[in-house]
């Protein structure tokens, strides 16, 4: 069972690995994205109406398929001032409890976002924009990084494998 845990969190972190470059590529691709639009707008006077919602939408993407690398690089925002001082079995027991709380408020976000993100698919909601288009596609990447940091978070709790032990990460 050790084992079989071991190789499911192997697969997780290569998967969530590979999803924090596609987050790197959307950045990059949004950053053209927007010289693209200052270039069309302001210097040769084109009206633009896709740039700006496709730049959001990349962001949104780098954002939640970045969090759970981010998580296991100590890349999310601490506050351990206070933490300091306590002994190193106190401090672990404290980011084990703020892990569970973070697991549970990762698991709302994804159990709801999946929920909305079913209602914007199947009744085929797309953007207000003059461009249009499906919100299904947007709105997958809430619910699909809050469950791969579900995951993480998981995996942090229980300390499977390779993964860096929970370090006021959250």
């Amino acid at each position: 069972m050790k084992n079989l845990l071991k190789l499911a969190a192997g697969l997780i972190e290569n998967f969530n690995r590979v999803m924090y470059w596609f987050g790197a590529i959307a950045i990059v691709v949004s950053s053209l994205v927007i010289t693209y639009n200052v270039i069309m707008r302001y210097l040769l006077r084109i009206p633009t109406i896709w740039e700006i919602e496709l730049a959001i939408y990349l962001g949104i993407m780098a954002t939640f398929l970045g969090a759970p690398y981010g998580l296991k690089e100590g890349a999310h925002i601490n506050i351990d001032l206070v933490i300091r001082v306590f002994s190193k079995s106190l401090q672990d027991k404290l980011n084990r409890v703020t892990s569970f709380i973070s697991l549970g408020f990762c698991i709302f976000l994804a159990y709801n976002g999946w929920l909305y993100w079913w209602k914007a698919f199947s009744k085929g909601w797309r953007s207000e924009s003059l461009w249009g288009p499906p919100l299904a596609i947007p709105y997958f990447f809430i619910p699909m990084g809050m469950t791969l940091l579900s995951l993480k978070f998981i995996i942090e709790i229980l300390r499977i494998g390779k993964s860096k032990k929970i370090s006021s990460n959250h």
